[in-house]
This record gives C-alpha cells, structure tokens and sequence, in this order.
C-alpha cells in the first residue's frame, strides 16, 4: 500500500516513521529543503506531557481585555478582515467554560501521556540523539493567585494520572539554583517531574533519517503542493509544482497550511495559525539546567546542550512568518529578569513559526469524509509533545487496528 504524507515536520516525518515500520510504501513530500524547517525549527524545546490546560479557559477569559491593549501580552490579536480568525475567535471564546476547558483538558492529558510512552519507544527502537533530558519541567508563578489556580488544575490533573510536585519558592530554587539571581517574584512553583525537552528540529532530522534508512521511506524536498484532487469520494492525486502524485492514502500534515487544502474539499477546520517566537543563544553557568515554563509570562526555558531556548508568545496575524521585533522584546525582557547572569550582549538567534491551532485545544486526526484521506494536524503548541502519540494513533487507524487510547474530542467530529 502506497501512502503520500504532505508536510515534513514532526507530524508528518514520525508518522512517515510509525508508517514505514509497519512495511506501507511511505513517500513525504515538502516544499523546503529539509525536513522541520518550519514550525519544527526553533520550538520551545518542552515535551510537556503533563501540561494540559488549554488556552481556551475562563483564567484567559478573564484576562483578555487588559491584554488586548498590552503589546507586551502574552497574547494578541491582529485587527484584520479576516473571516477565518473571526470565527476561529468566536469557538475560543466558546470553549472558555470551566465544563468545556475540563474536557479539552483530559483530552490532552490523554494525548500527552501517550506520546511520552511513544517517545520513549522510539527511543529505544532508533538510538537518535536530540540533546534529550528528563528531568521534568518546572512551573514557576509570580503571583499567589496565579499559583493557587496552578494548584487547583493540579490536583484535577491528578485524578487522571498526572502527578505532580507542588513547590514553595525556596523549593524551586532548590531545585533550580539558577533562579536565585532573578529580579521576580516568585510564589512558588510545580515540577512535573514526568515530563522531559530536546531539540525538536535535531530528533525529526534523526528520525528522518532512520526511517529512509532502515524502512525504504522517501523524502522529496522542494516540491511545493498547490492542490489535492478528489474524485468519487476519494482522493486521486495531489498536484505540486513537479507533476502529479498519487497513492493509496494520503496523510495531511501541513500544520497551519492544512486548512488552505482541506477546504477546496469540503473539510472546513478551525485551525488557525498562532504565530509564536523564540530566541535561542548560547548558554552559561547562570543559565537554567533544566526546563521552566513561566506561568506568568507564558514564556518556557529549555536547555539543549550548550544553548539555551526561550519561547513565547501567541500572535494572531494571519499567515504572516516574519519576526516582529515588538513580539522579540517581552521574551528577551522576560528571560533577562528571570536570569540576568546569561550574556545578553552576543549575537541572539531568532525566530518566528505558525503553530497550527485549534479553538478548543486538542488537534485533529484520523479519517475524513474521504476514504483515504487521513488527518494529523491542528496541534498547536503542543505538536514537539504530541507528535509520537499522534503519528502511532494515525498509522494505527490506517492499519485497521484498534488505538491504544479513545480518541474522543481528537478527531474532526467534534466540528461536525
């Protein structure tokens, strides 16, 4: 059986692994030169499996209007004719009641805690480096209220198999000894001890890698695709600036771009890009040795070997890739408080992506109204986590097999 993926970041080349594994004639098609030149490049780092509160929530709900007029806020709206963002808006907005944001929540847990044990498997199939570690995530809190309703969503985390350490600030210093020299501060904070980082863009090149190796898998870069065409209910071949292709089945896996393709079908998804910026620079001894998330800021920490990533930021600006140096300013502000030590005066690389997002939170897989056409997308900060949960689920609905987990509020039904 011959299977198209479209889209060569980390959905769609560990599908293409997961995929190849199982003996289908894999082939990837993407329009850079590599695989996750994209959204996969310059992520935050985490595999933060126990970090399942959705964006949509009444905490943001509640926030929204003092930060509609920050530049600084940790989230921002671009004023645009924009009927795609318009509606995207309105389900978010929808889904910010504590019922809904309790379901996506456990949706996600769900999710999560399945790929940190796919992550784990293929691991130890393959042997690929990625400057991995394990040692947790811990979430700090500037506020006293921002962290009793950190303390809150833990304990409901908890009932579904999520443990968590809850920590008093000297804890978190402890734990971190980096942390004593900031300027903030801080009210405690919550090590989720179960979750892990690594370099997202080192492991899919590393996976890549192995899957044309070892299962026959073929990458086409630079082909760029301008359409999918259908015929009987079923798709016939995908149409790129190099000719036709056709297979079997075919997975999409274009982030942010799905939706661009998916609608000239019929399928009309709410996903909507979420630009997010990162900066990443060589680090020190004043820099963190493990992964943070800041609860405040919303901005996350991970160290890769010698470099130190920082992530942050949700903007909503259409499909729009450029680095805006206004949205740049508050992740650097944040990271020189939280560690003044780190040399702030060398040459710091940027970057901006388009994270594929949903109104609810949870992303979008498995089959469509055609009968080989099969979805993995829609993940948006969260796709470096969900990546190997998410392409095991795919691969094994297309193998007829029964999923590991219940894929409720996973799929497009939910939209229908």
């Amino acid at each position: 059986m011959k299977i198209l993926i479209l889209g060569s970041g980390l959905l769609g080349v560990t599908t293409a692994y997961e995929l190849g594994k199982r003996g289908f004639k894999v082939t990837v098609i993407d329009r850079q030169a590599a695989s996750a030149l994209e959204t996969s490049y310059a992520n935050g780092g985490q595999l933060s499996y126990s970090h399942a509160e959705p964006w949509a929530n009444p905490s943001v709900l509640s926030k929204l209007p003092q930060w509609l007029f920050r530049s600084d806020a940790p989230l921002v709206f671009r004023p645009r004719a924009d009927r795609q963002m318009i509606r995207w808006g309105l389900k978010f907005l929808r889904n910010c009641t504590s019922a809904r944001a309790r379901v996506n929540c456990v949706n996600l847990l769900r999710l999560g805690l399945y790929s940190k044990d796919r992550i784990e498997a293929i691991r130890s199939e393959t042997g690929i480096a990625f400057d991995y570690a394990h040692d947790g995530i811990l979430h700090i809190y500037t506020t006293a209220q921002e962290f009793d309703h950190a303390k809150r969503h833990n304990d409901f985390q908890a009932k579904f198999g999520c443990e968590q350490r809850v920590l008093s600030r000297e804890e978190c210093f402890a734990l971190e000894p980096a942390l004593r020299d900031t300027s903030r501060p801080i009210a405690g904070g919550i090590h989720a001890f179960m979750d892990a980082s690594g370099d997202a863009y080192m492991f899919c090149n590393a996976l890549a890698k192995v899957a044309a190796e070892r299962y026959g898998v073929t990458f086409h870069y630079g082909m760029t695709i301008n359409g999918l065409e259908a015929e009987n209910g079923s798709i016939v071949a995908v149409v790129t600036n190099q000719g036709e292709l056709s297979a079997d089945a075919y997975v999409m896996a274009m982030g942010s771009y799905s939706p661009l393709y998916l609608r000239p079908l019929g399928i009309d998804l709410p996903i909507y890009p979420m630009k997010g910026y990162s900066i990443t620079l060589k680090a020190n001894d004043a820099c963190p040795r493990m992964s943070i998330t800041d609860g405040t800021y919303k901005v996350v920490y991970s160290r890769l070997g010698d470099r130190l990533r920082v992530a942050g930021t949700a903007e909503f600006a259409g499909h729009n890739q450029a680095i805006n140096e206004k949205r740049i300013a508050p992740i650097v502000k944040a990271a020189r408080e939280l560690f003044p030590g780190a040399d702030w005066h060398q040459d710091i690389q940027k970057w901006a992506c388009l994270r594929p997002s949903t109104p609810d939170g949870p992303p979008v897989m498995g089959g469509t109204p055609y009968r080989n056409l099969f979805l993995n997308t829609g993940h948006g900060t969260l796709g470096w986590t969900q990546a190997a949960g998410s392409a095991t689920l795919v691969a094994d609905i297309m193998e007829g097999k029964t999923p590991a987990i219940m894929l409720h509020g996973l799929t497009m039904e939910r939209y229908l």
